[in-house]
C-alpha cells in the first residue's frame, strides 16, 4: 500500500498530462502493482490492494463518477480472474530448482497476464458500446505504443509478484524505478505532442504558402499559376471523360481610363466586385482566375458552346449592372456604375463597367487549355473592335439579335472634386 500510494502521488501531475493527451484508450503503469498483487495475494487482498490503487487514482483521473466506477469494477474483476486462475493451476511462485516445473510457471504467468489484458478490454468495450453502439472492438485496443506499454507492464508485474514471494521489500524497491519511467514517459509524451504541433504548424503554414501561391488577393479568384494549373487538369479530366470545355476569355472595358480618372483604389475595387460576381455567377466545379492586369479566365467544365455562350451572357450583363462605391483620387466617395445600367442625374453616380467576353471551346477551339485560351483571346479581340460590352464565340459570327448591337462608349465624364 505504502508502495503505491508513493509511486502515484509522486507521478499525479506526469499522470495527468499523459490522460488529457490521449486521444483513445489511456494506459498507465498501475499494472504493475494491480498484477503482482493478483498473482501473488490471497483474492481479499489482491481485491484490497486494486480498490486503494484507484482511491489514490481518483484525483487523477478527473472523470464522471459512474466511469470511474466502472473502470474500477472491471480492474477489481480481472484481478479477481487472474488471481483465480493462478491458484486453480497449483504452481508456487518459489523457485522450485527445476527447469520444467520453472518454465511451466513461466507459461502459467504468461496465460494469466494475457486473460487479465482481455478480460479488461472486453469489459471496456462493453461500456463503450452501452455509450456509443457504432463502436467496434478495435476501437478498445489502443495503439501499438499503448500495448506494448501493458505488456511491459504486466512483465514487470509479474517480476514484483515472484519477489515479493521471496522478499516483501522488493515492492519499495521497485517504487524508483517504476516513477523513474513515468517521468520517461510524460516526456516522451511532452515531444510528442511538440513535435505534433510542429508537424500541423507547418502543415497549415504549407497550405497557406500554396494558396498564396495559386490566389489572387485582390480577387480571391485563382492567378495565372493557379489558373494554368486548375484549369489545365479540368481540361485534361473533361477531355479524358470526352466532355467538351468552355473557356472565357473576359477584359474590362476601358479599365485604364478607371485608374486614371478615379485612381487605383476604386480600379482595385473594381476587380474585387469582377471576382465576387465571378465566383457568385459561376458552378462549383468551374475555375475562374485573374489572368493579369483587368483580364479574367473562366475553364467552364463539362459545357457546349450554348451553355458556355449563355453564360458569357450572364456574367457580361451582371458586370454591366454592377454598381461599386469607392473614393477617388481624392478620397471622396464616389459610385461606379455598369454601363448596362441607365443614366441618371443625382449624385456621383458614373456609368465606366462593361466587359467584352471570348468564347472558345476544347476541343473544337483546340485541344488544351492554352490552345482554347488563344482562341477565346481571338474572339475577344473581335468583340473590342465592333464596339465592347458584348460576347463573341471563336470562329463565328453571332447574329446580331442574340447581343447587342455594337456601341460607342460615351464620351469621358468630367467631374470636380
Amino acid at each position: 500500500m505504502l508502495a503505491i500510494t508513493v509511486h502515484l502521488t509522486t507521478v499525479r501531475r506526469a499522470e495527468e498530462s499523459r490522460r488529457d493527451e490521449s486521444a483513445g484508450p489511456y494506459f498507465d503503469l498501475t499494472s504493475v502493482w494491480t498484477f503482482a498483487a493478483a498473482i501473488v495475494l490471497p483474492p481479499g487482498m489482491a481485491v484490497l490492494v486494486a480498490v486503494w490503487l484507484r482511491i489514490v487514482l481518483w484525483p487523477i483521473a478527473r472523470r464522471q463518477p459512474y466511469r470511474f466506477v466502472f473502470t474500477s469494477a472491471h480492474i477489481v474483476a480481472s484481478t479477481l480472474l487472474a488471481n483465480a486462475a493462478v491458484h486453480l493451476s497449483g504452481f508456487s511462485l518459489g523457485a522450485s530448482g527445476r527447469v520444467l516445473t520453472d518454465l511451466a510457471l513461466l507459461g502459467v504467468l504468461v496465460l494469466v497476464a494475457a486473460l487479465y489484458w482481455f478480460v479488461q478490454v472486453l469489459l471496456m468495450t462493453v461500456a463503450l458500446k452501452i455509450v456509443n453502439p457504432q463502436t467496434r472492438f478495435v476501437d478498445s485496443l489502443g495503439t501499438r505504443n499503448d500495448n506494448m506499454l501493458e505488456m511491459t507492464t504486466l512483465g514487470v508485474g509479474a517480476m514484483l509478484g515472484l519477489l515479493v514471494a521471496t522478499h516483501w521489500v522488493a515492492p519499495l524497491l521497485l517504487v524508483l524505478p517504476v516513477i523513474l519511467v513515468n517521468a520517461l514517459l510524460h516526456r516522451a509524451s511532452e515531444r510528442q505532442a511538440h513535435l505534433e504541433r510542429l508537424v500541423a504548424e507547418q502543415h497549415k503554414a504549407h497550405l497557406q504558402l500554396t494558396k498564396d501561391a495559386h490566389t489572387d488577393y485582390r480577387t480571391g479568384l485563382f492567378n495565372t499559376n493557379g489558373l494554368n494549373e486548375h484549369g489545365g487538369r479540368l481540361t485534361e479530366r473533361s477531355k479524358h471523360d470526352g466532355k467538351p470545355v468552355t473557356v472565357l476569355a473576359i477584359d474590362l472595358d476601358h479599365f485604364k481610363r478607371i485608374n486614371d480618372t478615379w485612381g487605383h483604389p476604386a480600379g482595385n475595387a473594381v476587380l474585387a466586385e469582377v471576382g465576387r460576381i465571378l465566383r457568385e455567377k459561376l458552378r462549383p466545379g468551374d475555375v475562374a482566375g485573374r489572368d493579369g492586369g483587368e483580364e479574367f479566365v473562366v475553364v467552364l467544365a463539362d459545357t457546349g458552346l450554348a451553355q458556355g455562350t449563355a453564360i458569357a451572357e450572364r456574367v457580361r450583363e451582371a458586370i454591366g449592372e454592377m454598381s461599386v462605391v469607392t473614393t477617388d483620387k481624392h478620397r471622396n466617395t464616389v459610385t461606379l456604375r455598369g454601363r448596362n445600367l441607365p443614366l441618371t442625374e443625382d449624385g456621383p453616380e458614373v456609368r465606366a463597367i462593361s466587359a467584352s467576353i471570348g468564347v472558345a471551346v476544347v476541343p473544337d477551339n483546340g485541344d488544351s487549355l492554352p490552345a482554347a485560351q488563344h482562341s477565346a483571346d481571338a474572339a475577344l479581340y473581335t468583340a473590342k473592335e465592333n464596339g465592347r460590352n458584348q460576347v463573341r464565340v471563336a470562329g463565328i459570327d453571332i447574329h446580331a439579335h442574340r447581343l447587342p448591337a455594337p456601341r460607342v462608349d460615351e464620351p469621358e465624364i468630367t467631374r470636380s472634386a
